[in-house]
């Protein structure tokens, strides 16, 4: 009789892509979970990515949902158990980026995430629409 083991994500940048040759952890799912991703054009850079599908300490979309990290009950999302450390103990700012257009800290719990459709990493924004304003320069 065969075994399944789920595998956790190390925080290394694996993605989606590295994924799917990996079990997937049990997850709960959240309402965003189940809308299906946007369809990206050739031309399309960036999309804006729900929050729960991000490690907040590597600054990657890791395409599926990664585990949440409590946080004064705020929740953060990490991919391994070093993520939690780093997130609960915010070493190193890891908690905060930066939106590139007004160059105010954001809180990654509650930032407009977009992606970089090319190589996963991900920005921060205070708003959708210094997102959207980001998104098409």
């Amino acid at each position: 009789m065969a075994m399944i083991i789920p595998f956790l994500f190390s925080c290394s940048s694996k993605t989606e892509k590295d994924s799917a040759k990996q079990l997937q952890p049990i997850a709960q799912v959240s309402p965003t979970d189940q809308a299906l991703p946007q369809k990206v054009s050739a031309q399309q850079k960036y999309e804006i990515v729900p929050n729960e599908k991000v490690c907040m300490v590597n600054d990657k979309f890791m395409g599926i949902v990664q585990m949440p990290i409590d946080v004064a009950g705020i929740t953060y999302y990490g991919c391994c158990e070093n993520c939690v450390k780093k997130l609960q103990e915010n070493i190193q700012g890891v908690r905060y980026g930066t939106d590139p257009l007004s160059k105010e800290k954001v809180d990654k719990a509650n930032a407009v995430i977009v992606r970089n459709v090319q190589d996963q990493t991900v920005t921060y924004f205070e708003s959708k629409a210094s997102a959207e304003k980001f998104m098409s320069r």
